[in-house]
């Protein structure tokens, strides 16, 4: 192969960060579970005073097929008996546990808002096999939704979910479903709908990994991958398969990745959880939502860059509110430099800065106050 102009750099692995939703890699998304312990430290309230931690309870949930899921249910001390508003909390993409939003859980408790966190399927302490399917996991939310309103200490009518990365596709496809949510929260939730979607972030991902990149070699290879994604979709017959798959290769190659890390990309991107793509339907799940909506987005997040596109989908709806946060990226930690994912494990806390944990927390005191919550912002 003649040297080119246009040269591959990074590995294929950085390729998939802007296929989070999509993909069981975890890469960037991936939440490595924050001890339990931390959650019930004593939180200051509004007045600045210090307040009891929450009191921790295991709860069960039972899912389809068969599946149970292991979570924790957090209820406020010090604020009654109930019953209690709640936010449940929905994992990022890959395989997490509990623990990923325990600075929330935290100031939430504080203003008596009690919290569920749950181990995704086939994880932790839950049953069932793992799998980054939209709609096994949308089932799974669902399915702890309905255990929560079976609760004498929670009010089924205030009950918000509060999603991060792909838990940010998954909230409103939940509430899309449900209308008897009250809020939805996304912290860099990805927005869009089916392969166009996913085409988007590998085209935006490859062009940041090719040096001089150019839409004519790039493009090509997008296009040609997502040709293959829905030759799989479509359960095409194998010889046709190979020879998409070949061309798709050859488009890689010939936006400048060497033929090794070409068939090596393809190999990652070319999987069941990536053809489930074309479920994706989390603009139009936001688009019809009527209820209270938190989009927050991080200024230097390199994985999901969606403010745009939320607030298309968010346009008719006078009770949603997009916030951008100067200088945080992915994992919304104070500290961020680049923004890259290697950078989470030097920074504080997952989803712990306090600018995002006092948004986050005012909102939904706000919004949960009453069962309706209206008036709480709007689009900007």
């Amino acid at each position: 192969m003649k040297a080119m102009t246009n040269t591959f750099r990074g590995s294929p692995i950085r390729l998939l960060t802007a296929l989070l939703p999509l993909l069981a890699t975890g890469i960037a998304g991936r939440v490595e579970a924050q001890s339990q312990a931390k959650v019930g430290k004593p939180s200051p309230n509004r007045a600045g005073m210090a307040v009891p931690g929450p009191i921790a309870t295991e709860v069960r949930i039972s899912s389809e097929p068969g599946v149970t899921l292991a979570g924790t249910l957090y209820l406020p001390a010090g604020h009654g008996k109930g019953p209690y508003p709640l936010a449940v909390m929905i994992q990022g993409s890959g395989p997490n546990k509990r623990g990923g939003f325990a600075e929330l859980i935290k100031q939430l408790s504080a203003d008596g808002i009690a919290a569920l966190e749950y181990d995704k399927r086939g994880v932790g302490q839950s049953t069932g096999t793992y799998e980054e399917d939209p709609e096994r996991l949308t089932a799974d939310a669902a399915a702890a939704i309905a255990t929560m309103r079976h609760r004498s200490d929670i009010a089924g009518s205030r009950i918000a979910l509060v999603g991060h990365s792909g838990g940010g596709v998954i909230a409103p496809a939940a509430a899309a479903a449900d209308p008897d949510i009250a809020a939805v929260v996304t912290l860099a939730g990805n927005v869009g709908d089916g392969l166009p979607y996913v085409r988007k972030g590998l085209y935006r991902q490859m062009m940041k990994m090719v040096v001089g990149g150019r839409d004519t070699l790039v493009g090509p290879a997008a296009d040609a991958t997502m040709t293959l994604l829905q030759a799989r979709v479509d359960s095409r017959d194998a010889a046709t398969i190979s020879r998409l798959r070949a061309n798709a290769v050859d488009r890689f190659e010939a936006a400048g990745f060497p033929r090794p890390q070409a068939e090596q990309a393809l190999a990652m991107i070319d999987v069941p959880d990536a053809w489930k793509g074309s479920k994706l339907r989390s603009a139009s799940d936001l688009k019809a939502l009527h209820i209270p909506v938190l989009a927050v987005y991080g200024t230097k997040d390199t994985v999901v860059d969606d403010a745009s596109a939320a607030r298309a989908a968010l346009a008719s709806n006078p009770h949603a509110r997009v916030v951008m946060l100067d200088g945080l990226g992915h994992s919304f930690q104070e500290g961020a430099v680049t923004g890259a994912s290697d950078e989470a494990s030097k920074l504080g806390p997952y989803l712990g800065s306090p600018r995002l944990v006092a948004i986050v927390g005012d909102w939904l005191r706000n919004t949960l106050s009453s069962k309706i919550g209206r008036g709480m912002g709007q689009v900007r």
